[in-house]
């Protein structure tokens, strides 16, 4: 069964404090990311709709080391639950080891991953997007590189030296804040997201470490976890089926109820039961994932259509045109202010 890919409440709350202090409102990000009406109070938001949000943010803010800026104010509460669990753990090692049990609670799978690889005396923390269904996003990574980084320091309550921050992006006009913020040398266009440094830095012990807290801090993450993914919306488990088959041409009513273990006229009755179509799914994942494709310069307009799902980019022109009243070339050339 395909998974679904959705962030948690906390780092998108973060994400709208950063763009708030830098004179950006809540609801001027959401409709340029086209996401007017959107509820705060959701417990989870699409891969989707945070890669749209992370990149309005940094157009309407004019701050390409926007994902840094995240960083500096990030505290438990940015990672759900799992935040207050790593911090009464003893010691940092124990922090990370225990962050890939419930990742899910700030970043399901299916679109990223998270590595933790120790040779010799080095350790290496990583965070590699491996969707071939959701663009990369650059502010997206470094946030969450930064955040780690971060997050580490507040825990142990000291600087935590690092050898080397690897970015899989090419570098900005301009590297000094990240140099700056990170005091070590910053490498991008490397392949890979990654925090390198001395394996003795896993023994630093916790400000807060408290084993009775973490203990309860625990078992409330796993509550939260069985809570989160076991009532998922089935729209929302719909779209995130769709998105990876789209570019194989299969994103029909048959695979995707295949992919979600119903029968086709179960999904139907059940889509039914909120008013809601198949067809009608499809073609509002199409038009979300559209915006997002045509933000990234490396993809063609020919590439957009296959990633969609359209045999032809001559269909895909005509749908973009329904949804938007512009071709995808003059959206590209001068995006709406959505």
């Amino acid at each position: 069964m395909e998974q679904t890919s959705s962030v948690g409440a906390g780092y998108v709350s973060g994400l709208m404090d950063v763009a708030a202090r830098a004179g950006v409102g809540r609801d001027a990000l959401l409709s340029h990311a086209g996401l007017p009406g959107q509820e705060e109070s959701q417990a989870r938001m699409p891969m989707a709709d945070v890669i749209r949000l992370f990149q309005s943010a940094v157009a309407l803010t004019q701050r390409p080391d926007l994902g840094l800026e995240f960083a500096r104010h990030v505290r438990p509460g940015t990672f759900h639950v799992l935040g207050y669990a790593l911090m009464t753990c003893k010691t940092l090692g124990e922090a990370i080891a225990l962050v890939p049990h419930y990742r899910r609670l700030v970043f399901d799978i299916g679109y990223s991953e998270m590595r933790f690889v120790r040779q010799d005396e080095e350790a290496r923390l990583g965070w590699h997007v491996v969707s071939q269904a959701l663009p990369y996003c650059n502010s997206l990574a470094e946030s969450l590189i930064a955040s780690w980084y971060q997050f580490g320091r507040w825990m142990a309550g000291v600087e935590l030296p690092l050898k080397e921050v690897l970015f899989a992006h090419a570098a900005p006009a301009d590297t000094r804040a990240y140099a700056a913020f990170f005091e070590c040398p910053v490498r991008f266009g490397a392949g890979e997201n990654t925090l390198v440094f001395s394996q003795s830095l896993l023994d630093m012990p916790l400000l807060q470490a408290d084993e009775t807290l973490h203990l309860a801090m625990r078992e409330q993450a796993q509550a939260a976890m069985e809570k989160a993914f076991s009532e998922t919306d089935l729209a929302h488990r719909l779209r995130q089926a769709l998105i990876p088959l789209m570019p194989k041409c299969e994103a029909t009513l048959e695979k995707a109820s295949a992919v979600l273990h119903m029968a086709p006229r179960s999904l139907q009755r059940r889509l039914g039961e909120v008013d809601l179509r198949f067809q009608g799914v499809l073609d509002a994942v199409r038009k979300d994932m559209a915006v997002i494709y045509l933000r990234d310069p490396g993809l063609s307009i020919l590439d957009v259509a296959l990633l969609l799902g359209y045999a032809e980019q001559s269909s895909f022109t005509r749908a973009f045109r329904v949804w938007f009243a512009c071709s995808p070339s003059a959206w590209r050339r001068a995006p709406p202010q959505r």
